[in-house]
């Protein structure tokens, strides 16, 4: 990335403003050596009323159901002109559908509030009488209302007082009771910790019945508006055409005054600066020079390493995968000196949530519930849900290759049968004819240590290890980049102090994963072979097993790496907080060795959860299964299940709980594993993203 500044003419800004749009690659920044304190004013005040009006055409849009889509063509020459005859425009279309957008306006208002008083009830909804006659109860005081989670304890230490409470997301719903004229309460009132709950006075006096009321207007006002859409809906489309030009047009002239609200004019020159990536350098001067009617200045000047401006990131992917930078996006924004680790989310992301997901019709299924939203994502332009639900399809693809080779499709019965589940020989009606025989998924048993072809006594031990040993192999590798982007931040003491410890530390249960591979065939067998030398190493007990000496040298790896990372944390506290040499010592033992001892265990004992949420998955749906076997009456034949509408009833029940649940924790799983295991060793998150100006429709 650069920043490039181009002087020209003042003559060319309207040109030179065109040419760049046009680019589509170049993010305007404030100029760092202005030519004049002068700014295009108009461009300042006008970029406000454009983003409305984009506002209120979106709006439009949606009340008819229709695609945020752009196309057509604006003549530009000058673009205060064009500014104006766009928002006249729009504002024609706006006023044409102001009477239905304000009545949408005011129900979805309403809607919104009514929603929210009907929150507010729901804890107390079953209450049969005025809460002014609890209040003003002779022989109590009680106080009905909600207060933060963390500060309940300040007023549960009471005996005094009978509180009960109900959970209400961050908060708690409270009817705390006291004696008459209790101390105590008027002390809770005054503090302000509790939140008094009480019913609007236009409601019902009763909670039940206000609450009843509520939802009965509840579903008047979504009535009334699906209705109100639904006629709008053809008149809107009608000016379908209209719209998607006028919303092309308008996004091209909020991102021109965008650029022009940065730019610096004096006299007689026009000075814009901004990013561009750096192999776009020759194509943005040679478009400039086709445009530009004079000469201009074109300086390109490479971002320093010190210098307190950030500039902005731009990770570049193959349009198919760029959904997965969303997910990055979601911890932060690369900085323009780090590693972007949307390149380990292409591989591992789909990966682990195949490992923790295999079921291939669960997953088929998840994958047509993704292109569904995927379309509502378009339909409501929301790029967001876009790349969410892309994310979702390469996760389902993923875990329908896993559940093809683990023979799995709803469960163990239509493939695996009675047999899977032990209660007879009689196989699924899938058995045959699925893509995969059995000796697939029984030579990779380690992967999918479950179902009808593996050994729990075997596979599940063999599976452990593969767990963790994916995770030696991400946390090594995580701490190895953390290394690189230190030494190309070129921060000595971040990466002396704070980078090189970890990759130490974590070197250990790398080489040890990475010692199964000396004999592939006994991979397994030489791992359990290391961690009993391993044992020996810290308990010495009888003659030392063969692997002994490289069990203590990992041992050694690990108490190097803890001391190191020990004495690195104790130097940041005593040189960078400039606390006292017994305080960094006793903080650098608790960050840097304690913290790190309990970090290489937790990390990598955490990738479990891949084989943990695999077992969990398949056993929930072989516990829905085996029900439909019992409520169909314990047949000997497969099909006598699956054609037993009880049995299909129980089954279907269990396979929407396993894709519901367990899809969405696994999905969020799969997250975890990122965010904290890996990204926390290597990755900030604390750049910019790269936003360029472009253009939404063509400029003749």
């Amino acid at each position: 990335m650069v920043r490039v500044q181009i002087i020209a003419s003042r003559e060319d800004i309207d040109a030179a403003t065109k040419a760049v749009l046009s680019f589509s690659q170049f993010q305007p920044e404030e100029p760092k050596y202005p030519i004049s304190i002068t700014k295009l004013e108009y461009a300042r005040l006008k970029l406000p009323n454009i983003i409305e009006h984009i506002s209120k055409i979106e709006m439009i849009m949606d009340l008819g159901g229709l695609v945020r889509s752009t196309y057509g063509r604006m003549d530009v020459t000058n673009w205060l002109n064009t500014t104006s005859e766009v928002e006249g425009n729009a504002s024609k279309i706006e006023e044409k559908y102001s009477n239905i957008l304000q009545e949408v306006g005011k129900i979805e208002a309403e809607l919104e509030s009514t929603i929210t008083y009907i929150k507010e009830l729901e804890p107390i909804k079953d209450i049969t009488v005025p809460l002014e006659a609890l209040y003003n109860s002779r022989l109590f005081d009680i106080l009905i209302g909600k207060i933060d989670k963390e500060k309940f304890e300040t007023i549960n230490q009471n005996d005094d007082l009978a509180i009960y409470y109900v959970e209400g997301g961050k908060e708690l719903y409270v009817m705390i009771i006291g004696e008459s004229n209790s101390v105590q309460i008027k002390k809770i009132i005054e503090s302000g910790v509790v939140k008094k709950i009480d019913v609007p006075e236009e409601l019902p006096r009763v909670p039940s019945e206000a609450y009843n009321f509520l939802l009965k207007r509840k579903s008047e006002l979504e009535s009334a508006l699906n209705s109100i859409k639904g006629r709008a809906s053809a008149d809107i489309r009608k000016d379908k055409e209209l719209l998607y030009e006028l919303y092309g047009k308008l996004l091209t002239v909020r991102d021109a005054l965008t650029l022009l609200s940065k730019a610096r004019v004096s006299e007689y020159f026009v000075q814009i600066e901004g990013y561009i990536p750096k192999k776009f350098e020759k194509k943005l001067r040679e478009g400039l020079n086709k445009v530009l009617s004079g000469e201009f200045q074109f300086s390109v000047e490479w971002p320093k390493r010190y210098s307190d401006e950030e500039p902005p990131s731009l990770v570049s992917l193959p349009k198919g995968l760029k959904p997965l930078a969303s997910l990055v996006e979601m911890y932060g924004s690369p900085s323009y000196w780090e590693f972007a680790p949307t390149a380990f989310l292409i591989i591992t992301f789909p990966i682990f949530f195949g490992l923790m997901f295999p079921d291939f019709g669960n997953a088929l299924v998840l994958f047509v519930f993704a292109i569904w939203f995927y379309r509502y994502g378009k339909r409501k332009g929301s790029e967001n849900i876009v790349d969410l639900s892309l994310v979702l399809i390469y996760a389902s693809i993923a875990a329908m290759v896993t559940g093809l080779i683990a023979r799995a499709f709803f469960g163990p019965l239509p493939v695996g049968g009675l047999r899977e589940l032990d209660v007879s020989n009689s196989v699924g009606p899938l058995y045959s004819i699925w893509p995969l025989p059995v000796s697939v998924p029984r030579a990779i048993y380690f992967l999918l240590p479950f179902g009808e072809y593996s050994n729990p006594l075997i596979s599940v031990p063999d599976a452990i290890i593969l767990s963790v040993g994916i995770g030696t192999i991400v946390l090594f590798l995580s701490s190895l980049i953390g290394v690189l982007n230190a030494a190309k931040k070129r921060d000595l003491e971040y990466l002396i102090y704070e980078k090189l410890p970890y990759v130490i530390i974590y070197a250990a249960p790398f080489i040890l994963f990475m010692y199964g591979f000396s004999n592939i065939s006994t991979f397994f067998t030489n791992i359990e072979q290391l961690l009993g030398g391993i044992e020996y190493a810290i308990i010495p007990s009888g003659s030392p097993p063969p692997t002994a000496t490289l069990a203590r040298v990992l041992v050694w790896l690990v108490i190097v790496g803890l001391l190191y990372n020990w004495g690195g944390k104790a130097a940041i506290t005593k040189t960078v907080e400039k606390q006292s040499t017994l305080t960094s010592i006793i903080f650098g033992f608790i960050e840097g060795a304690f913290e790190g001892a309990l970090l290489l265990l937790s990390n990598t004992i955490s990738f479990i959860r891949i084989l943990v949420f695999a077992m969990s998955h398949y056993y929930i749906l072989f516990a829905f299964s085996y029900m439909g076997y019992l409520v169909a009456g314990s047949p000997s034949s497969t099909l006598s299940v699956l054609t037993n509408p009880l049995a299909i009833l129980v089954i279907i029940i269990g396979n929407l709980l396993a894709i519901a649940l367990e899809g969405l924790v696994v999905f969020i799983q799969d997250l975890r594993l990122h965010f904290y295991e890996m990204f926390g060793k290597f990755y900030e998150g604390k750049g910019r993203k790269f936003e360029p100006v472009s253009t939404y429709v063509e400029l003749i």
